[in-house]
């Protein structure tokens, strides 16, 4: 299934998909829900687990992901993902339109949108917020470079505009690109930690505790209330499995995702089980892919050798329980770039994987990894597999608030991440371009640049899939990432509470339901 634009001019299927969500809400998100007796059950307060609370709560600076469940629900995103097809749909904004060659981007706003303030939400505030994004140095600025302009062509009207073609903009309207916020309060100290926003909810910041839970109240002024059934949503960051199993269980939340080992513990009479297939990627980054701190890094055959000395199976079964699919590419199986032959690339071989860093000269090389709470599981196996054709890690102990500043510091030569999928055409840049957030060394060649040049060009994602499928052959072959295992992600819910979707969407309060 593609997740990518097959049209340039998207008014009339936008009005299909709006339609559509009019029916989901009805059917799904109604605040309340009638009981076998025939009377109304409202929806309980819902609780959830996370393992990871925001960094920052500025649009300029939020992380997509788990901590989407907070920002996302503080602030509206101009478009957002269908909970039952995963396909691009309307939010904040209604509609959105291409001009021919993809160099202008034109957005129509739902009308008496207000922020939490009771300022309206109007173009002038959506320019405001995406010019300001663009020249913040940060973790979404990146996803603007090739944004030349942003204006307000009339009161619900904004046009982007492009210096070229850039393809995976506008799912990234469904991610923190895509956050709205009151301009006057932008640059204001609260920003960070308790914003003034345009979303369903507002942070209640009395009963919260910044890096530990998240109490927000729904907002009963918010331009679409009834798509929202639960009153008050808390997020609680729990890193730990069996921490986040026994909230659960003592029903201090009531939505957690649960590892396989773990779900045998839960009563199927009290809880219910959704799974998401592929929705993460577990993988080794090789960050310095110039080789300009670590040489041995830029040395392909390194790279290559690193991928032969991870067993993928074993890592498969034994850390993550069969919870998915191996995997020697980062393009995901749901969408149409992954190509199955490619996954034989790498057979597990560590005897070749030495021969190959022999060869390049560098065994006995050491490289520092931050150490994060992703990793604690794995690292035994990672240091191993180094280990294996000659080479060592050396973890560094990162805390959470400054895991994703590390990747950016220049000080890590490979990193290890388990990061969401979110469209093939985002997935490319993310992953291998040139200022991808997986490519934070801003590493590029000529046949990656020339492959990029391809896509921008070509508006019609059909147009662009021999190219995508050839920068993805090119990218498994050069090895700049050593990919591991697709992960399923299974959620365990309780109080009538159910999981709305089962295809990966970005993490917000939408994908749960009350069923009564």
């Amino acid at each position: 299934m593609s997740h990518a634009p097959r049209r340039r001019r998207g008014v009339v299927a936008l009005a299909a998909f709006a339609g559509a969500a009019m029916i989901l809400t009805a059917c799904t998100s109604s605040p309340d829900a009638e009981t076998s007796e025939g009377t109304t059950a409202k929806a309980p307060p819902l609780s959830i687990a996370a393992v990871s609370a925001p960094n920052s709560l500025d649009t300029a600076q939020v992380v997509d992901g788990q901590q989407m469940f907070v920002w996302a629900s503080l602030y509206d995103t101009l478009l957002k993902r269908d909970v039952e097809t995963g396909e691009l749909a309307p939010n904040a904004a209604s509609s959105w339109e291409y001009n021919e060659d993809g160099t202008e981007l034109t957005l129509e706003l739902e009308p008496d949108m207000t922020f939490s303030n009771g300022e309206p939400v109007n173009a002038e505030a959506v320019a405001a917020t995406m010019l300001r994004t663009k020249q913040t140095p940060g973790i979404v600025q990146p996803k603007f470079a090739l944004v030349e302009d942003v204006t307000a062509v009339d009161d619900l009207t904004v046009k982007v505009a492009f210096s070229t073609f850039d393809p995976q903009f506008i799912f990234n309207l469904a991610l923190g690109a895509g956050a709205i916020g009151e301009p006057s309060s932008l640059d204001s100290a609260e920003s960070t930690t308790n914003p003034v926003g345009s979303g369903p909810y507002t942070l209640d910041v009395a009963g919260s505790v910044p890096g530990t839970s998240y109490v927000m109240k729904k907002r009963e002024d918010y331009w679409n209330a009834d798509a929202f059934p639960f009153e008050t949503f808390t997020v609680r960051v729990l890193q730990d499995p069996t921490a986040s199993l026994n909230a659960l269980q003592a029903g201090e939340i009531n939505a957690a995702t649960v590892q396989p080992a773990l779900q045998g513990q839960l009563d199927p009479s009290n809880f219910e089980l959704s799974k998401i297939e592929a929705q993460s990627i577990a993988y080794l980054d090789i960050l310095d892919r110039a080789g300009t701190t670590f040489p041995a890094l830029g040395d392909q055959r390194v790279r290559q050798a690193i991928n032969h000395a991870i067993d993928r199976e074993s890592i498969l079964k034994n850390i993550y329980m069969g919870n998915g699919q191996t995997t020697v590419q980062a393009f995901n199986p749901t969408g149409v770039v992954w190509d199955e032959a490619l996954n034989d690339t790498y057979e597990y071989d560590p005897e070749l994987g030495r021969e190959l860093v022999e060869e390049a000269g560098f065994a006995g090389e050491t490289f520092k990894i931050p150490s994060t709470f992703l990793t604690t599981t794995i690292e035994p196996t990672l240091s191993q597999a180094f280990e294996d054709i000659g080479l060592k890690l050396e973890w560094v102990a990162v805390p959470p608030q400054q895991a994703q500043s590390a990747l950016q510091s220049g000080e890590y030569g490979i990193t290890f991440q388990i990061t969401g999928y979110n469209s093939d055409p985002a997935d490319a840049f993310f992953h291998y371009g040139e200022n991808g957030f997986g490519n934070p060394m801003n590493y590029t060649d000529p046949e990656l640049a020339a492959f990029f040049d391809k896509i921008d060009s070509t508006v019609e994602f059909d147009a662009a899939l021999p190219t995508y499928r050839e920068l993805n052959e090119y990218g498994v072959e050069q090895a700049y990432e050593a990919p591991i295992a697709f992960l399923n992600t299974t959620w365990a819910t309780t109080d009538g509470i159910s999981l709305n979707s089962t295809t990966a969407i970005p993490a917000t309060v939408q994908m749960f339901s009350f069923e009564g």
